[in-house]
């Protein structure tokens, strides 16, 4: 018997053990059959969240690629985070859409694929948080410790340290190719992922390590921003040799923080609920519906974040409509009337700026 069939007998038992007359034969059917609008709601929450992911990500590696002002070391781990989301909603998703539909019966004859998703879902994920920890301390460098920037955050160096942070994520996934922990098809969330309820010491690590400890980093380096820029806020107001080009650079490295903060607090939002059941329902008394929505609105923050880009920085706003123009006809007349009424916006309220300090 293989390692994956042990694991949907284990599945079985935990079933039969809740005083359900389960057999293996009842893997083969969704939880969900039953219950059809739930299985429609859920399954247009994942095409549209799919879609709107594809796009979104795009845009984001599209528009830093090709906009001067996104092209930055720091972006770079703005394009890894992307790249995770790509995975999960070009791999992941797809599998989770079967699942509901089918239950577990396509993996039992094929117990390896089941296993890959299952390593794809963890890494993608946790890879997530970690760029998300790494913005943030590109950010505190960048504002806090200027002086240091250039030195740590070289572009050789950014590409190890973006190739790092997968590492990372393989190495707290690798306990459930040892033994530690495992993998499974999730009754519950009806995709494969590790099993939540094989080891609670290694849920404890994987909570650790994959998002108190990042958590932890992030609001560290966010307050300390925060306290940065409100001391230096006073300063910065009576300057008055400041040079405009300095103060205007480190106001769009501030707004840009604070666009990286609010994703965060998304990823918070999306994931604290998923993440609470894996302590408060030790005993998978919860039902199924609850927990697809929940892995669900934490899948959809890998389609949210770009749609937070652009909401909350007009540089990736910019960079879209940019990114936009290459390929869509009609689309390049539009940005350039665009930029130029922003050009020339601009240009009036430096003069007009200009004539108020003479006066």
């Amino acid at each position: 018997m293989t390692r994956m069939d042990i694991i949907f007998q284990r599945i079985v038992s935990r079933e039969r053990a809740k005083g359900l007359n389960f057999t293996i034969d009842d893997l083969n059917k969704s939880p969900l059959e039953h219950q059809h609008l739930v299985s429609v709601l859920f399954l247009t929450a994942l095409v549209v969240s799919c879609i709107t992911g594809l796009i979104g990500n795009t845009l984001v590696i599209g528009a830093v690629m090709i906009s001067k002002k996104l092209r930055t070391t720091g972006n770079m781990f703005i394009v890894n985070l992307a790249i995770a989301d790509f995975i999960v909603i070009l791999i992941v998703e797809p599998f989770n859409y079967i699942g509901i539909i089918n239950g577990a019966g396509p993996y039992i004859e094929n117990v390896w694929l089941c296993h890959l998703v299952a390593i794809i879902c963890v890494m993608a994920c946790v890879c997530s948080m970690m760029n998300l920890a790494a913005v943030a301390v590109n950010r505190y460098i960048m504002i806090n410790k200027f002086q240091l920037y250039k030195r740590i955050f070289t572009k050789r160096k950014t590409v190890l340290m973006c190739t790092s942070l997968w590492f990372i994520a393989f190495l707290i996934e690798l306990p459930n190719l040892t033994g530690w922990g495992g993998h499974t098809f999730d009754l519950k969330t009806l995709g494969c992922s590790f099993d939540r309820l094989i080891s609670l010491s290694y849920t404890i690590f994987l909570s650790v390590t994959a998002l108190y400890i990042p958590l932890s980093l992030i609001l560290f380096c966010y307050v300390k921003i925060y306290l940065y820029v409100r001391q230096s806020r006073r300063h910065i107001a009576m300057s008055v040799k400041c040079k405009t080009r300095n103060k205007k650079g480190r106001k769009d490295e501030v707004r840009l923080a604070r666009t990286f903060f609010i994703v965060f607090i998304s990823f918070l939002i999306c994931w604290t609920p998923y993440d609470l059941t894996l302590f408060f329902d030790r005993s998978d008394k919860w039902p199924s519906w609850l927990y697809i929505l929940f892995m669900q609105v934490g899948h959809f923050n890998s389609s949210l974040n770009s749609i937070l880009y652009g909401l909350t920085n007009r540089h990736f706003r910019k960079g879209y409509k940019q990114f936009l123009s290459k390929f869509i006809p009609g689309f390049h007349t539009v940005f350039i009337a665009e930029h130029q009424k922003s050009t020339q916006i601009t240009s009036e309220t430096s003069v007009s700026l200009r004539e108020d300090q003479k006066l």
